[in-house]
C-alpha cells in the first residue's frame, strides 16, 4: 500500500511539473487559479531555477527517481536512505520556495503549493 501511495503522489508531482514545463517551453502562461497572474510571476521569477535548471525539470527527475527507487530498487538499504534524504531535501526546498512566495514575491502559485503538499506527503511516507 505504501508503494502505491508513493507512486500516486509522484505521478501527481510529475503531472504538475510537466504542465508547468511544457507551458513554459511553449512560451504560454499557465492558468493561475489563485490570483490571476500570480503563478506566472512565481514561475518566471529568479527563484524558478536551481543551478541553472528550471525547478519543474528537477521535480520531474526527483519524482521519477522516487518511483524507480520505490518499485524497482527498494530492496537496497542505500537506495532507501537516498530516498529519505531526497525527500527531506525536497521538503526543505519546498518550504523555502513557499516562504519566497509569501514574503518576497507576495504572490502564490497553486501548482507550486500543490507540489509542496506532494513533497510533504512523500516525506511523511518515506520517513515513517
Amino acid at each position: 500500500m505504501k508503494e502505491l501511495i508513493i507512486t500516486i503522489l509522484s505521478i501527481i508531482g510529475i503531472g504538475i511539473a510537466l504542465y508547468i514545463g511544457i507551458t513554459r517551453a511553449r512560451h504560454k502562461k499557465v492558468a493561475c487559479l489563485i490570483d490571476g497572474s500570480g503563478c506566472n510571476k512565481v514561475i518566471n521569477s529568479k527563484w524558478s531555477h536551481t543551478l541553472g535548471i528550471k525547478n519543474e525539470w528537477l521535480g520531474i527527475i526527483y519524482y521519477i527517481s522516487i518511483i524507480i527507487g520505490t518499485l524497482i530498487l527498494s530492496q537496497y538499504i542505500s537506495i532507501i536512505i537516498a530516498m529519505k534524504i531526497a525527500a527531506s531535501l525536497s521538503l526543505l526546498y519546498s518550504i523555502v520556495l513557499t516562504y519566497i512566495q509569501a514574503k518576497i514575491l507576495k504572490h502564490y502559485c497553486l501548482y507550486y503549493l500543490c507540489t509542496s503538499l506532494v513533497n510533504l506527503g512523500l516525506f511523511i511516507i518515506l520517513i515513517i
